[in-house]
């Protein structure tokens, strides 16, 4: 019984509202008639009002076939009604004659944006919204539609130029958080850290603001506020390369531990990112824990069997450990594949000095003196070692032109050290150039007064003069 009522009431409204409807036509055409046309255009515009859009269309109809067309209204009332039927082709044709006759109406710019964005024609919406900000330069709502849709259009620089514009009058959690990613996207890391962190302080909780935040400041190197931020981040909001500049942030800012937790969560997602085998590997090793070092830079070789530093820093680890064999087997194969890496080789020479294969190394420090030619002032120390060794090496070898050549390089390298002159002499004795051997035990002796060698081997040449009395 109470359904039946309130469906009768409906009819009746209805009827009701029809029939006012229609005496509102009949007025209207009687006025129309009488060529009040101003006042039929009024009642067109109750019409309207009244969502009664077939009894408009009938009255501007009308008005517009007795050319009643000077009247901004008329153009702007047949495009509401169109709209309101759905007829957009037409409802945008009459709102731009409309436009014509007024170009500063910011309430039709409004209603031909909303018109345009609902027949997706973007361009020109956004085109409409930025026309009314030139018009009304803090028209907030007008900055934030044509920000907004240039966002869903993935369009992040030119969205990012109408948020800033947003942002100065009016601020939201959604707007840093877009305007923040608009920057990330365009990698303008500077925008993207200042609008990120700024939000962050309204809303720090906001888990893609912590995340841009953290890309920005990784992009600007600054290292350990993108580690805090990252920290932020929960572990399934991060991508694989997400993961792995967290911890080569924190690598960065010195947290190596964190560092390696960060690195490990990349591994267990993506086992192919044998990159960062090395990164672990490397972080261990600064951190002397050179077991798990090994570890992993033995994971970087079964990836990639030919990846020559893999070798050569898992050669450090055991060099570290004092664990010799472990050493020369890795500098031995980073020097298989590539001969020509300088502390390869001056490593493998250490190697071999403390096994004491020492022909094996007098062969490294060979190979180290011409790696190292044209390179003197960068590598001087090591050529006064490997020069003193293989002088030396020479001289118990019985090479003694040989081990005149190397000692003699290597006074070069410290003109004061009197073991050289001694070694010289002691050579040039054996081999009978007496006052070459005269010349140098006498300048040991300037450098070194209780040199022994020295002073016997100026008594065996009875060349004594310039052995010191006391």
């Amino acid at each position: 019984m109470k359904r039946t009522f309130i469906l009768l009431i409906g009819v009746i409204l209805t009827a009701t509202f029809n029939l006012n409807a229609q005496t509102k036509v009949d007025e209207a055409n009687k006025l129309i008639k009488n060529k009040d046309y101003a006042a039929a255009l009024k009642i067109a515009g109750d019409c309207l009002g009244m969502d009664s859009t077939a009894s408009a269309l009938n009255v501007l109809i009308k008005l517009r076939e007795k050319e009643y067309t000077k009247d901004k209204k008329l153009f702007q009332y047949l495009g509401d009604t169109y709209s309101k039927m759905n007829v957009s082709e037409l409802a945008l044709l009459n709102y731009d004659q409309a436009e014509k006759m007024d170009s500063i109406d910011i309430k039709l710019k409004f209603k031909i944006a909303e018109l345009l964005i609902k027949e997706k024609k973007y361009t020109d919406a956004v085109n409409k919204f930025l026309k009314i900000v030139t018009l009304d330069s803090k028209n907030t709502k007008a900055l934030l539609q044509a920000a907004n849709i240039l966002y869903q259009a993935k369009m992040y620089a030119d969205a990012g130029v109408v948020f800033e514009k947003y942002i100065e009058l009016e601020q939201s959690e959604e707007t840093y958080q877009r305007i923040s990613r608009c920057f990330i996207e365009t990698k303008k890391y500077d925008k993207a850290y200042t609008y990120s962190t700024e939000g962050l302080k309204k809303y720090p909780k906001n888990v893609p603001m912590n995340k841009y935040a953290a890309i920005s400041s990784f992009g600007l190197q600054k290292f350990a506020d993108a580690g805090k931020y990252y920290s932020a981040v929960p572990d399934s909001q991060l991508t694989v390369s997400d993961l792995k500049n967290a911890g080569r942030a924190f690598q960065l800012s010195g947290v190596d531990s964190i560092a390696i937790k960060y690195f490990e969560k990349v591994i267990e997602k993506d086992s192919t990112q044998s990159s960062l085998f090395m990164d672990m590997a490397n972080n261990y090793f600064r951190k002397k824990d050179n077991q798990q070092a090994i570890k992993y830079y033995k994971a970087k070789i079964q990836t990639e069997p030919n990846y020559e530093p893999a070798y050569r820093y898992m050669g450090f680890a055991y060099f570290d450990m004092k664990d010799w064999s472990g050493a020369r087997e890795s500098f031995l194969k980073a020097k298989e594949l590539n001969d020509t890496t300088f502390t390869t080789n001056y490593w493998l020479a250490q190697t071999f000095n403390q096994m004491d294969s020492l022909d094996q190394a007098a062969d490294q420090y060979i190979k180290i003196l011409k790696l190292t030619e044209g390179k003197e002032k960068q590598y001087k120390n090591e050529i006064l070692e490997a020069s003193g060794f293989l002088g030396q090496r020479a001289f118990t070898k019985k090479n003694y032109s040989a081990a005149i050549t190397y000692t003699a390089k290597a006074l070069q390298l410290k003109p004061g050290e009197w073991r050289f002159m001694e070694l010289l002499g002691a050579c040039h004795q054996i081999l009978q150039n007496y006052d070459e051997a005269i010349k140098w035990f006498c300048q040991t002796l300037k450098y070194n007064s209780k040199s022994e060698v020295a002073r016997k081997g100026l008594r065996m040449m009875s060349a004594d003069d310039c052995i010191p009395k006391k």
